[in-house]
Protein backbone atom coordinates (compact mmCIF):
# COMPACT_ATOMS: atom_id res chain seq x y z
CA UNK A 1 0.00 0.00 0.00
CA UNK A 2 1.68 3.12 -0.77
CA UNK A 3 0.99 6.69 0.79
CA UNK A 4 2.51 8.95 -1.78
CA UNK A 5 1.04 11.90 -2.47
CA UNK A 6 -0.71 11.78 -6.21
CA UNK A 7 -0.27 15.52 -7.04
CA UNK A 8 3.01 15.56 -7.05
CA UNK A 9 4.28 15.82 -10.40
CA UNK A 10 8.01 16.50 -10.48
CA UNK A 11 9.82 13.67 -10.83
CA UNK A 12 12.78 14.52 -8.08
CA UNK A 13 10.27 15.96 -5.09
CA UNK A 14 8.56 12.42 -5.79
CA UNK A 15 11.99 10.97 -5.72
CA UNK A 16 12.76 12.70 -2.14
CA UNK A 17 9.51 11.41 -0.82
CA UNK A 18 10.47 8.23 -1.74
CA UNK A 19 13.41 8.34 -0.43
CA UNK A 20 12.77 9.86 2.81
CA UNK A 21 9.70 7.53 3.39
CA UNK A 22 11.55 3.99 2.44
CA UNK A 23 14.88 4.71 3.86
CA UNK A 24 15.02 3.45 6.72
CA UNK A 25 12.74 0.22 5.38
CA UNK A 26 15.02 -0.52 2.91
CA UNK A 27 17.96 -0.59 5.23
CA UNK A 28 15.96 -3.45 7.20
CA UNK A 29 14.95 -5.46 4.25
CA UNK A 30 18.49 -5.19 3.40
CA UNK A 31 19.80 -5.81 6.84
CA UNK A 32 17.03 -8.90 6.96
CA UNK A 33 19.38 -10.58 4.19
CA UNK A 34 23.22 -9.33 4.69
CA UNK A 35 25.06 -9.48 8.20
CA UNK A 36 27.72 -6.92 7.57
CA UNK A 37 26.32 -3.38 7.82
CA UNK A 38 28.84 -2.28 5.18
CA UNK A 39 27.41 -4.35 2.98
CA UNK A 40 23.91 -3.40 3.87
CA UNK A 41 24.65 0.47 3.15
CA UNK A 42 26.09 -0.03 -0.37
CA UNK A 43 23.58 -2.13 -1.49
CA UNK A 44 20.88 0.34 0.33
CA UNK A 45 22.58 2.77 -1.95
CA UNK A 46 22.51 0.90 -4.76
CA UNK A 47 19.07 0.61 -4.79
CA UNK A 48 18.66 4.21 -4.60
CA UNK A 49 20.63 5.15 -7.46
CA UNK A 50 18.70 2.37 -9.13
CA UNK A 51 15.38 4.35 -8.06
CA UNK A 52 17.03 7.51 -8.87
CA UNK A 53 17.43 6.54 -12.71
CA UNK A 54 14.29 5.34 -13.00
CA UNK A 55 12.36 8.33 -11.26
CA UNK A 56 10.00 9.34 -14.00
CA UNK A 57 8.33 5.77 -13.27
CA UNK A 58 7.71 6.35 -9.69
CA UNK A 59 5.05 7.39 -8.14
CA UNK A 60 2.37 5.01 -9.21
CA UNK A 61 0.59 2.31 -7.27
CA UNK A 62 3.41 0.14 -7.79
CA UNK A 63 5.97 2.31 -6.21
CA UNK A 64 6.52 -0.26 -3.02
CA UNK A 65 6.81 -3.06 -5.05
CA UNK A 66 9.01 -1.95 -7.56
CA UNK A 67 12.15 -0.53 -4.60
CA UNK A 68 11.55 -4.28 -2.55
CA UNK A 69 12.21 -6.08 -6.48
CA UNK A 70 15.04 -3.49 -6.38
CA UNK A 71 16.29 -4.58 -3.29
CA UNK A 72 15.94 -7.98 -4.50
CA UNK A 73 17.99 -7.80 -7.36
CA UNK A 74 20.65 -5.86 -5.75
CA UNK A 75 21.08 -8.24 -3.10
CA UNK A 76 21.18 -10.67 -5.83
CA UNK A 77 23.44 -8.83 -7.96
CA UNK A 78 25.71 -8.25 -4.26
CA UNK A 79 25.68 -11.95 -3.57
CA UNK A 80 26.75 -13.01 -7.56
CA UNK A 81 29.76 -10.76 -7.25
CA UNK A 82 30.80 -11.47 -4.00
CA UNK A 83 30.69 -15.66 -4.99
CA UNK A 84 32.59 -14.61 -8.64
CA UNK A 85 35.48 -13.04 -6.97
CA UNK A 86 38.82 -14.80 -8.34
CA UNK A 87 40.51 -16.17 -5.61
CA UNK A 88 44.50 -15.12 -5.62
CA UNK A 89 45.79 -17.70 -6.71
CA UNK A 90 49.36 -16.46 -7.08
CA UNK A 91 49.11 -16.26 -3.51
CA UNK A 92 48.25 -19.76 -2.51
CA UNK A 93 50.59 -20.96 -5.62
CA UNK A 94 53.56 -19.46 -4.18
CA UNK A 95 55.45 -21.56 -2.36
CA UNK A 96 56.56 -21.64 1.08
CA UNK A 97 59.80 -19.94 1.34
CA UNK A 98 59.59 -19.68 5.35
CA UNK A 99 62.72 -22.32 6.16
CA UNK A 100 64.99 -20.26 3.61
CA UNK A 101 64.05 -17.09 5.63
CA UNK A 102 64.95 -18.93 8.50
CA UNK A 103 68.44 -20.02 7.18
CA UNK A 104 69.28 -16.41 5.81
CA UNK A 105 68.35 -14.92 9.53
CA UNK A 106 70.32 -17.32 10.93
CA UNK A 107 73.43 -17.27 8.84
CA UNK A 108 72.85 -13.08 9.28
CA UNK A 109 73.20 -13.47 12.62
CA UNK A 110 75.68 -15.93 12.84
CA UNK A 111 77.92 -12.96 10.45
CA UNK A 112 77.04 -10.67 12.69
CA UNK A 113 78.24 -12.66 15.74
CA UNK A 114 81.89 -13.34 13.84
CA UNK A 115 82.24 -9.38 13.23
CA UNK A 116 81.27 -8.42 16.61
CA UNK A 117 83.75 -11.53 17.67
CA UNK A 118 86.32 -9.44 15.10
CA UNK A 119 85.89 -6.29 16.30
CA UNK A 120 86.30 -7.76 20.15
CA UNK A 121 90.29 -8.67 18.59
CA UNK A 122 91.29 -4.95 17.69
CA UNK A 123 93.19 -2.94 20.17
CA UNK A 124 91.30 -1.40 22.35
CA UNK A 125 92.17 2.47 21.19
CA UNK A 126 90.78 1.50 17.56
CA UNK A 127 88.36 -0.48 18.47
CA UNK A 128 87.78 2.45 21.00
CA UNK A 129 87.70 4.85 17.82
CA UNK A 130 86.35 2.03 14.81
CA UNK A 131 83.19 1.56 17.31
CA UNK A 132 82.27 5.37 18.00
CA UNK A 133 82.50 5.94 14.05
CA UNK A 134 80.72 2.91 12.61
CA UNK A 135 78.38 1.65 15.58
CA UNK A 136 77.51 5.15 17.51
CA UNK A 137 77.54 7.66 13.78
CA UNK A 138 80.14 9.76 15.66
CA UNK A 139 81.67 12.07 13.05
CA UNK A 140 85.60 11.61 12.51
CA UNK A 141 86.14 15.39 13.74
CA UNK A 142 83.89 14.94 16.90
CA UNK A 143 86.07 11.75 17.67
CA UNK A 144 89.30 13.86 16.98
CA UNK A 145 88.31 16.40 19.14
CA UNK A 146 87.07 13.63 21.93
CA UNK A 147 89.88 11.85 21.94
CA UNK A 148 92.44 14.90 21.42
CA UNK A 149 93.79 13.02 17.90
CA UNK A 150 94.04 14.56 14.91
CA UNK A 151 91.77 13.91 12.07
CA UNK A 152 94.09 12.24 10.15
CA UNK A 153 94.97 9.95 13.08
CA UNK A 154 91.53 8.80 13.86
CA UNK A 155 90.82 8.44 9.65
CA UNK A 156 93.96 6.06 10.05
CA UNK A 157 92.81 3.74 12.88
CA UNK A 158 88.85 3.52 10.80
CA UNK A 159 91.41 2.33 7.94
CA UNK A 160 93.03 -0.55 9.35
CA UNK A 161 90.25 -1.78 11.54
CA UNK A 162 88.10 -1.90 7.84
CA UNK A 163 91.60 -4.14 6.88
CA UNK A 164 91.61 -5.94 9.49
CA UNK A 165 87.87 -6.83 9.92
CA UNK A 166 87.99 -7.21 6.50
CA UNK A 167 90.75 -9.89 6.33
CA UNK A 168 89.37 -11.76 9.69
CA UNK A 169 85.88 -12.09 7.31
CA UNK A 170 88.15 -13.63 4.32
CA UNK A 171 89.82 -16.55 6.79
CA UNK A 172 86.57 -17.65 8.11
Amino acid sequence: MSFLPKHIIDAETMYKIIYNTYQQRVFSYVAGRITDRNDILDISQNVFVHLWQYRKSLGGSNTENIIFKTCNQEIFNFLAAKTKQPINVAYYDKADDSLDLLHDKIEKEELLKTVEENIELLPNPRRQIFTMHKLNGVSQEQIADQLNLSKKSVKKQIAKAMIFLKKQQNNS
